[in-house]
């Protein structure tokens, strides 16, 4: 069966097997475990030894606290990241055997905060500099290589002050060159066509 808060996946195996672990502690315990990775993941702290205590009264042993923190993680960082509705993610955890209450615990936190998760990992995210081609020429002669000066560019502009663009040299036969130039047209060309 295909999930949308596993982005279109089966769920994977570990999550099968410890699902039934996560069912076994009651929906408020869930929810505080729900909010310790929100925090986790928003702040950067994660108070382990709360989360211990939690589950002091419950039969699950170290290694099992440790899979359903796993488990909670993976639902709220795939949902964000797949931008599951709530209404989805209760559902969908229903369908993997989580009882309702506990689904509802981990689906309100997670369509409140939202918005931040989705902050966040657009923040952590890898992005590159853009890249200006400042000036390119033709070498003329037998090599008839094509060099072009790149110019990266910064958007942080304390950075630009601090000299944070560089410039690269990029030596092409003609060859190579007419490729490149043919597939950046065609890029734009479809860059166009959806903008």
């Amino acid at each position: 069966m295909k999930f949308h808060v596993c982005g279109g996946l089966d769920a994977p195996d570990w999550i099968l097997a410890n699902i039934v672990t996560l069912s076994t502690l009651p929906a408020a315990k869930v929810k505080l475990m729900v909010e310790q990775i929100l925090q986790r993941i928003l702040e950067g702290e994660f108070n382990y030894d709360n989360v211990m205590k939690l589950t002091d009264d419950s039969t699950l042993g170290e290694s099992d606290v440790k899979a359903c923190i796993a488990v909670l993680h993976f639902f709220i960082a795939s949902s964000a990241k797949f931008d599951v509705e709530e209404s989805t993610l209760a559902r969908e955890l229903q369908q993997l055997g989580l009882p309702k209450e506990q689904s509802d615990a981990v689906a309100r936190p997670y369509w409140e905060n939202k918005e931040a998760l989705q902050s966040k990992f657009l923040q952590q995210s890898l992005q590159l500099p853009a890249i200006l081609v400042g000036a390119w020429q033709a070498e003329i002669g037998e090599s008839k290589k094509v060099i072009m000066r790149l110019t990266t560019s910064n958007k942080d502009s304390e950075k630009v002050k601090e000299g944070g663009n560089k410039d690269l040299l990029v030596t092409l036969t003609a060859e190579k060159f007419q490729t490149l130039l043919h597939e950046l047209k065609t890029a734009r060309a479809l860059m166009d066509e959806y903008t």
